[in-house]
């Protein structure tokens, strides 16, 4: 089968599963019909009640993101980096959200289709504060300030309850890449790790990041923080690769920090997510760093 014989099944197969969703309620015919090409903003409508008529890369969401649960009649848009644009056009939502580091690639081929909004910005401020002020304008969009703020309390409220709790060790925040000698580590600048700082957790991390708060370390890079502990987000079957890998290294071995046994796992949580993954996140630590757990 050709690839545009492909694409035009996938599209009629779509344009079915939108007809199937039936007729609007009037609580739904007043709130305006959005297109979600972030899983953020995917969401941080979800949380807020009102979720998007369709989303791109859905399976991604509920592998990365999983709560709040993405109904099912939410539609399928494909990738996030090639939404299906025939199908986009069928569906002429009221608006399309977009996040500003992705709003160069496609927002003039989108706004041929229908109004985009891009949400967010590039620029120095506070992580948590650029996702509070997304959230907030998502709200408004949609109608639902009143939950924006109930989520901005749920998160002031799990991070309150973690900085309790937590011990002061040095933490370094990180997910391993399954090749076993490199590791993606979240310092102060990214979502995570602010997420962690408010909870009171000091970041072991003092090199450079990027301008997502992410930076890329070498397992070797671990020895110079020898009183650090390790707390690394389980991605599955790609994590199970990489522990194994390491297991088998005798740098990894010697870290004072594995001979400790101060390495813990803990559920993954998007990088990027919303304002509930972020709360998600602060009990996680609070759980797993209290200095009685």
């Amino acid at each position: 089968m050709n690839a545009g014989r492909r694409r035009a099944l996938a599209f009629l197969a779509t344009a079915a599963a939108s007809a199937a969703v039936g007729v609007r309620t009037p609580a739904q015919a007043a709130t305006p019909r959005v297109v979600s090409l972030e899983l953020q903003l995917t969401e941080i409508l979800v949380s807020l009640g009102a979720p998007p008529v369709a989303a791109a890369d859905n399976p991604l969401y509920r592998r990365l993101i999983g709560r709040p649960e993405l109904p099912a009649d939410v539609l399928d848009l494909g990738p996030i980096q090639q939404p299906n644009l025939e199908f986009l056009q069928y569906l002429a939502p009221d608006l399309m959200v977009v996040p500003a580091w992705e709003a160069n690639a496609n927002r003039v081929t989108l706004a041929r289709l229908a109004p985009v909004e891009v949400l967010g910005d590039l620029s120095p401020r506070p992580p948590l504060e650029r996702l509070e002020a997304v959230a907030r304008r998502l709200a408004e969009i949609v109608g639902r300030q009143a939950e924006a703020g109930v989520l901005v309390a749920a998160l002031g409220a799990a991070c309150a309850r973690a900085r309790e709790t937590v011990s002061p060790q040095p933490t370094l925040l990180c997910r391993f890449f399954e090749d076993g000698r490199h590791l993606a580590v979240f310092s102060t600048k990214s979502v995570l790790g602010a997420v962690a700082e408010r909870c009171g957790v000091v970041n072991a991390w003092t090199g450079r990041q990027n301008a997502f708060g992410t930076s890329l370390a070498s397992v070797e890079t671990l020895a110079s923080m020898p009183s650090a502990r390790i707390v690394h987000f389980h991605r599955g079957p790609e994590t199970e690769r990489a522990i194994a890998r390491l297991e088998r290294s005798p740098l990894w071995r010697a870290l004072p920090t594995v001979r400790r046994g101060e390495v813990t796992a803990m559920p993954v949580v998007h990088p990027n997510g919303g304002l509930a993954s972020a709360a998600r996140l602060a009990d996680q630590l609070r759980t797993t760093l209290g200095a009685h757990g």
